[in-house]
């Protein structure tokens, strides 16, 4: 069988976390799978792993077969917090153009993909969902040193909640968790490069959660960390709280699942795809709800609190960067036998 080759376009986006981490693992992957070769020259398909609405990261001419991943429509969805503009506005329609004729279009989860098809009137005969995964360092214990080491460095209290947010984008629900864990009295600490970002004037609207944030002095930032430190950070959480109105997948809360770490998510959107059945969640547009979630996780007896986290690693078990990159290859397959 002829072996199918594959370029990945990633156009150096995002390094770190998010997409460049997508697609440093899928590449990965990939090459370990027969019948796929990864190359620069003379592919059969490209691999877009990467769409921005409002950015011209499509082109428009496709020489040869096209997949890209879509990973979530959020700035269309949350439409009212997400601002537009003229130009924004222009280069979402040219975009959307060049997506309709690629070839297939990849998606993280059954969610994103009903948003593409609304969004986007596109067949969902052309959509294919091919869940994310996590990266090998969550599955491996840290150090007793370790963890002292990671206290010490972030400076961390006892006890505290911890959630993760690229940026205080307004789909992560930061004020709300904020707000809650203020009234708790519990500490918050929030994970990302993002959230140290400075403020001017005017505010840009996608940064007014972050001002909203600076009225609270339990919030702890450590910035940017590393897989290695914030696996460590999952392990001396009280709680992982996942706020979000709306996420295209919520890679971190299965970090947190993968790691032992106790959640409680939020029931919109894709996340019910991620955390188990008997899982604690909340209605994210209500604080008490939240509120009330949050109590009952960290009030579970021991044997009711080791359920929840059994539960958690078990579902977590379902999720695997193997598994992405075969639904992925079969995408390629799909497309190479149609053309």
């Amino acid at each position: 069988m002829k072996s199918i080759k594959v370029h990945m376009a990633t156009g150096g986006h995002s390094a770190g976390r998010g997409v460049g981490v997508y697609a440093e693992n899928l590449s990965m992957s990939l090459a370990h799978l027969p019948g796929i070769s990864l190359t620069d020259k003379d592919p059969d398909i490209i691999h877009y792993p990467f769409f921005d609405l409002f950015y011209l990261t499509l082109p428009m001419r496709k020489a040869k077969p096209t997949v890209v991943t879509v990973h979530d429509l959020t700035p269309l969805v949350m439409s009212g917090r997400y601002p537009k503009g003229v130009r924004g506005t222009i280069k979402l329609f040219l975009q959307w153009l060049s997506l309709r004729n690629v070839s297939a279009i990849i998606t993280d989860s059954e969610n994103s993909k009903k948003d593409i098809e609304k969004y986007f009137r596109i067949s969902p005969n052309k959509i294919f969902v091919t869940p994310l995964a996590v990266a090998e360092d969550y599955r491996k214990a840290p150090s007793i040193s370790n963890l002292k080491e990671i206290k010490e460095k972030y400076h961390l209290p006892d006890k505290f909640v911890l959630t993760l947010a690229a940026g205080p984008n307004p789909n992560k629900n930061l004020p709300t968790l904020a707000e809650v864990t203020d009234r708790l009295n519990l500490p918050l600490v929030i994970v990302g490069g993002g959230m140290l970002q400075e403020i001017k004037n005017p505010v840009h609207p996608e940064l007014i959660d972050l001002v909203r944030l600076q009225v609270y002095n339990h919030i702890k930032y450590p910035g940017y960390v590393s897989n290695q430190d914030f696996n460590a950070l999952l392990h001396l959480a009280s709680l992982y709280v996942q706020p979000s109105y709306y996420e295209g997948f919520g890679l971190p809360l299965l970090e947190a699942m993968t790691t032992g770490c106790l959640i409680a998510s939020s029931n919109t959107s894709s996340l019910p795809e991620v955390y188990h059945e008997d899982a604690i969640t909340f209605n994210p547009r209500k604080a008490k709800s939240m509120e009330k979630a949050i109590r009952k996780a960290l009030h579970l007896s021991p044997s009711a609190k080791a359920k929840q986290i059994e539960l958690a690693k078990l579902r977590s078990k379902d999720f695997s960067w193997k598994k992405t990159a075969n639904l992925t290859a079969e995408v390629y397959r799909q497309v190479l036998n149609q053309e």
